[in-house]
């Protein structure tokens, strides 16, 4: 190599070097200013839609002196300039995740400091816990939530007017249902009156679907619906004449999409349905039904195995008899067989307690001896493994203590986990009474309400209890153990003033 080619490469050398140099110092200058630490007491930030909350980060100032007085302050969500302030005043608008920069620019040099990750705020609905509530005043139905904070419990009455541009829900409720759907949750209110039956987003209020524009070929004649229930692949609409109207699930259906069918469920015979049992279908996979017609018990299999598959999409809804028991397993004398017509008793009541993962459930009904009039509670234990149901312990008929309390607008309500079922009684129906279906013996007075109960609903841990009253109060009472072990009333919340209580949910809960 010559020397004219050395001398060459040797200056250029020193020119890469040189701006290297000037390189290193700029991005020095660049980080250097006057430093400042920026942490968050938490993170992800929880934020709830429609209460403002202040962000106030922490903040090192690694210059003696320093103040946020001296930098400027720019905040981002998702990109997006929000604010200017030191502080900021964050009010969610919609749930989900979102990612929040912040920068402060020192004013002397420019520098801006911040986490260079950012932090993510998860923004959720007010809704998405506690209760909702169904009730009707001045004519109208409508809806209030109640939940627990740090701080109390809040109440907001009048939510679908407030969330749907101040239109009128409708008249005549029925009943109130939180349940799964596809990136959220449901609401459905099932109402006679009005625009009739509606189906709203569990987290806004805001209507989704309106039943009698969502049949497939049509309204059917005669629609008064009484009660519905939502599960894993099918849903059901209970009419007021005993037909159930079934709407099944292809896999993963958009929300609020799926029509209902206006031809009812047909079975071998003709059938009257008077009942749906609240059942943790979500669990369980199944649920119970009542056939006024035929005067019996009907299982209803709502997901067999592998119902959703690359070649068997899902949609299922399947009514049969409840199965025998095993014959190596011996009844008690006297037992009430539900896989046979009730022949001479009168059906009162059914439900489930034990609702767990892995398909099993103890169911329990009560029944009136026609003969003696004589009420009866029978329970069996009850597995559906595989797609094949079997009554694994036929269970024990047992006189039920609480029957001179009964009366015809008495409610009722199975505290699933611990086996307890309350009730409402009395000629005015405002004692609110419990038993237990598995020890039996005594019925107990919890508290006497001063109107009419007309709903009654657990909490999914089984340690509260919902009581809707027909003056528009509702109360909610702890049950746990400790409470009925000291055998007094332990009110935690009321709400008064929302006229006839129709209904009550717990939200984000197990689907009935």
């Amino acid at each position: 190599m010559t020397l004219k080619y050395i001398t060459r490469w040797l200056f250029i050398l020193a020119v890469v070097l040189q701006v290297s140099c000037i390189k290193d110092k700029g991005n020095y200058q660049f980080e250097a200013g006057n430093p400042v630490n920026i942490t968050y007491p938490v993170s992800p930030i929880l934020a709830v839609i429609d209460e403002p909350l202040t962000i106030t980060p922490n903040r090192e100032f690694l210059v003696a002196g320093k103040t946020v007085n001296d930098y400027d302050h720019e905040w981002y969500l998702e990109g997006t300039l929000i604010s200017k302030e030191p502080n900021l005043s964050f009010n969610g608008t919609k749930s989900g995740q979102f990612l929040l920069m912040y920068n402060m620019i020192d004013k002397a040099t420019g520098v801006r400091h911040g986490l260079k990750s950012g932090v993510y705020i998860q923004v959720i609905s007010p809704y998405e816990t506690g209760w909702n509530i169904l009730y009707e005043k001045n004519g109208e139905s409508e809806i209030a939530h109640v939940r627990a904070t740090p701080t109390g419990y809040k109440d907001q009455v009048g939510l679908y007017k407030e969330k749907n541009n101040g239109e009128s829900l409708g008249s005549i409720p029925m009943r109130i249902k939180d349940y799964a759907v596809n990136g959220g949750r449901g609401l459905a209110i099932i109402q006679q009156g009005g625009q009739g039956s509606v189906e709203l987003d569990g987290f806004t209020f805001e209507k989704k679907l309106v039943m009698n524009e969502s049949f497939a070929g049509g309204v059917p004649a005669g629609l008064k619906p009484v009660n519905a229930g939502f599960y894993e692949s099918s849903d059901v609409i209970l009419n007021e004449d005993g037909k159930l109207y079934p709407r099944l699930f292809q896999a993963n259906p958009i929300a609020f999409t799926v029509p209902w069918l206006n031809i009812p469920v047909q079975t071998k015979y003709p059938m009257k349905i008077t009942h749906l049992w609240d059942v943790w279908a979500i669990n369980t996979f199944y649920t119970f039904m009542y056939d006024e017609l035929n005067n019996r018990i009907q299982y209803v299999l709502l997901k067999g195995i592998a119902t959703i598959t690359p070649g068997n999409p899902g949609g299922m809804l399947q009514i049969d008899s409840v199965p025998e028991p095993p014959s190596y397993m011996p009844v008690m004398p006297g037992y009430i067989n539900p896989s046979k017509p009730l022949t001479g008793y009168s059906y009162i009541w059914g439900s489930t307690f034990k609702d767990i993962q892995g398909f099993t459930t103890m169911p329990a009904f009560l029944v009136k001896e026609q003969a003696t009039n004589e009420v009866y509670i029978q329970t069996f234990n009850f597995t559906s493994v595989l797609g094949i149901q079997t009554i694994h312990m036929p269970g024990v008929k047992q006189v039920f203590s609480g029957k001179d309390r009964l009366t015809p607008a008495s409610k009722f309500v199975a505290i699933k986990s611990r086996s307890f079922l309350f009730f409402s009684g009395d000629g005015d129906n405002r004692g609110l009474y419990y038993y237990d279906v598995t020890l039996g013996g005594a019925t107990k007075l919890y508290a006497h309400l001063p109107a009419s109960i007309t709903a009654l609903r657990q909490s999914d841990d089984g340690e509260q209890l919902a009581v809707g009253l027909a003056d528009g109060t509702v109360i909610f009472y702890d049950i746990s153990n400790q409470t009925m072990i000291n055998g007094a009333p332990v009110e935690l919340h009321r709400l008064s003033g929302l006229g006839r209580v129709a209904d009550i949910t717990a939200r984000g809960g197990y689907q009935l």
